[in-house]
């Protein structure tokens, strides 16, 4: 018999990975504060529950997907949290992208009440979750992983242990901050290229080709800023927030990030300019307004 699921943050992400639990064939109880994404949810099959506590006494294994770091600890630790509500031996499967040592934190509080977490942050973006082909790097127990799988395979295709609670977020904090660079990295070169005189498609696909290609060029601002879309999948605001994340890592690290501090800054000029709800593409719009060239196909 499938376990009973809770799901918490139904945004973006959290509701495609939601609508793929159900396909799945997950008894599901959801929640948000946001009643939207909720009343779609119950037509389809899920049950609505009334807080995050209520969620947890209905679920044998909870799921967060939340944007901020206090997000997660007001929905898991504080009053009328999951805590309140989960009985013994229930897990806690946090998907969202917060800092590892908040992570390592909250599973030791769980921990206490006998309650297992894993951190299981996810990158595929929109379109993953909707296909259900997200990469999934998990931190925890690997006992607790293994009997977790079935459950995560419902929602990702590439499924990661990465050791300890609080591995799971370093290795995807890693990821955003290479990410990161490399769209902004991508914006200039390309921007500098075509400025100079060369046709846009022609650089595109001999770099593609070459030793500079990167995977956030090559696929994803190929399917988004080059297409004229800067609608979220993955949003200015929650990039700035994870370079951010990597920045306090690596202060805790003694590890200097030149790279990562100077792209976090740049983002932040994004945030300063109003733009921190459009997709992460944003920065090649931004460029071609600034030095008037077209990065399109």
């Amino acid at each position: 018999m499938k376990e009973k699921v809770g799901f918490i943050g139904l945004g973006t992400m959290g509701k495609p990975m939601a609508l793929n639990l159900l396909k799945a064939g997950y008894e599901l109880t959801v929640y948000d504060l946001n009643p939207n994404p909720l009343k779609e949810l119950n037509e389809k099959g899920a049950a609505m529950g009334q807080s995050n506590s209520d969620v947890a006494s209905r679920s044998d294994i909870v799921i967060t997907m939340l944007p901020k770091p206090d997000d997660v600890e007001e929905v898991i630790l504080r009053i009328n949290g999951l805590i309140e509500g989960l009985k013994s031996n229930s897990i806690v499967i946090d998907m969202s992208t917060i800092d590892p040592s908040v992570s390592r934190r909250i599973a030791t509080a769980l921990s206490a009440k006998n309650i297992k977490m894993l951190d299981a942050p996810v990158s595929g973006g929109e379109t993953g979750a909707i296909a259900g082909t997200l990469t999934i790097m998990v931190g925890g127990d690997e006992e607790v992983f293994k009997n977790s799988l079935p459950l995560l395979e419902a929602m990702g295709k590439n499924l990661y242990y990465c050791g300890a609670n609080g591995n799971g977020q370093i290795v995807k904090l890693i990821n955003n901050l290479l990410a990161g660079i490399h769209r902004v990295a991508s914006a200039e070169a390309l921007s500098l290229g075509v400025k100079a005189g060369v046709d846009f498609k022609v650089l595109f696909e001999v770099i593609n080709s070459s030793s500079g290609q990167s995977r956030s060029m090559q696929t994803y601002a190929a399917a988004k800023a080059f297409k004229g879309d800067f609608e979220p999948g993955f949003a200015v605001e929650l990039m700035h927030k994870d370079l951010g994340l990597a920045l306090n890592l690596a202060k805790e690290e003694k590890v200097p990030l030149m790279l990562g501090a100077l792209s976090h800054q740049i983002f932040s000029n994004l945030m300063a300019l109003g733009l921190e709800r459009r997709d992460t593409s944003i920065i090649f719009k931004v460029m071609e307004d600034l030095l008037n060239v077209r990065l399109r196909f």
